[in-house]
């Protein structure tokens, strides 16, 4: 009876242990190349929206005050290193203007289904904006329209 009460305790204790690591697992499941696209058509302090597609899929928006892509399941921290930045002066005739950034990035802190989830990889950013003609060959400075697109590519072990 004492060794059946050892046998049961150990397959308990077993279990618990399995559970309790499987809560702790640093990628719950999500393996792979992970593409994360954020779509900014308003400079400032509003929400881009965000897509997540590959080791997993989700829908969202950008939180800049804390860099944190939010999803309904959870949310990443993410951290950039910005490592190149490239600057296009508005054209006179069209007003437009560009901009590109590109670096790394690294995901530091994930919450909810994504809890554990830490990878990083390579970000570009995209910027195009249109500013109000002042006159014939001059741009004002009131913005008409602006687009800010990010991908963050990488692989999530």
């Amino acid at each position: 009876m004492r060794r059946t009460k050892v046998a049961g305790l150990t397959a308990v204790t077993m279990s618990a242990v399995a559970v309790i690591a499987g809560g702790f697992t640093s990628s719950q499941g999500f393996a792979g190349r992970e593409a994360i696209k954020i779509v900014s058509t308003i400079p400032g302090p509003y929400h881009a929206s965000v897509s997540a597609s590959g080791a997993f899929r989700a829908k969202g928006y950008y939180l800049r005050r804390k860099a944190s892509l939010v999803f309904p399941k959870g949310r990443l921290a993410v951290h950039r290193q910005v490592l190149n930045t490239t600057y296009s002066p508005p054209d006179l005739a069209t007003c437009v203007f560009k901009a590109q950034q590109s670096g790394t990035f690294s995901v530091f802190y994930a919450t909810g289904e994504y809890r554990g989830l830490r990878y990083s990889g390579n970000f570009w950013t995209n910027i195009t904006g249109h500013l109000k003609p002042s006159g014939q060959d001059q741009c004002g400075t009131k913005l008409l329209s602006y687009r800010a697109v990010t991908y963050e590519v990488g692989s999530v072990p």
